[in-house]
């Protein structure tokens, strides 16, 4: 059972409370969304040709499609970062609440990240990608912003009472905001509702779910949210989806 987020950021640990998506007191794109035009693609097939990174974890291998079209300085940062061997042997550094898992970061401690430009990415935000089960999210400590560092997301079981929060959440003309095809989706693939709309999502896992449970089940530090016992990433290749089993 997956423990609520507190309402709580520290330097590299996040952990949030109650879905609050548009919650004035924490930055959230939410507000601007317009659902009409919602298309959720992770939940789609991938297709030939799509960018993937196969990402070789000492727990075993994650794969993962890339979004490009809808982050494309995120995924740009990424893949320059993954190509020029920036990622090797970088550690999952936190573990938060049993439901993600962070690397990425220049540092130990988790507070430094590392940008093509050295500037923080502005987030890219879709109304088309939400922190589902498996997905690669950009972080750099602060809502709005991204870097090197990511997180990927485990399962979020939303209680009953996060879901009726979800479908109370109105419009300025007091209209349900959240339609029920996103509620149902948060429903039936695990969604860290509270963390909808702060963050870019870059990237979806297809494959080593298993290995993404592994990791967020690791034993850790109870102050620092740090694993226990050493997990690292040891490679990120990019490559291309292939439908036939030899992708990668």
């Amino acid at each position: 059972m997956k423990k609520r987020f507190a309402a709580v950021i520290a330097a590299g640990v996040l952990a949030l409370s109650g879905c609050s998506l548009l919650n004035k007191n924490t930055y959230s794109a939410i507000g601007s969304y317009d659902f009409s035009e919602m298309n959720l693609v992770q939940l789609e097939e991938p297709k030939d040709g799509q960018m993937l990174a196969v990402i070789e974890t000492t727990e075993g291998t994650i794969k993962a499609v890339l979004y490009p079209e809808y982050a494309p300085n995120t995924v740009d940062n990424f893949v320059n970062r993954a190509n020029e061997g920036y990622y090797d042997g970088k550690d999952v550094y936190a573990v938060v609440n049993s439901s993600l898992f962070m690397t990425g970061s220049y540092n130990e401690e988790g507070t430094q990240g590392y940008t093509n430009d050295g500037n923080p990415i502005p987030n890219e935000h879709s109304v088309d990608l939400w922190t589902f089960k498996g997905a690669l999210c950009s972080y750099n400590g602060q809502s709005g912003y991204g870097d090197s560092r990511f997180f990927v997301v485990d399962e979020y079981p939303l209680s009953d009472e996060e879901v009726e929060e979800l479908r109370a959440i109105k419009d300025s003309e007091g209209n349900r905001k959240v339609p029920d095809e996103l509620i149902d989706a948060f429903v039936s693939e695990g969604c860290i509702a509270p963390l909808a709309g702060r963050y870019t999502v870059f990237g979806q896992t297809i494959e080593g779910f298993d290995v993404v449970a592994k990791i967020c089940d690791a034993e850790v530090e109870e102050k620092t949210n740090k694993p226990l016992s050493e997990i690292k990433i040891n490679s990120i290749k990019i490559t291309e989806y292939k439908s036939s089993e030899e992708e990668a």
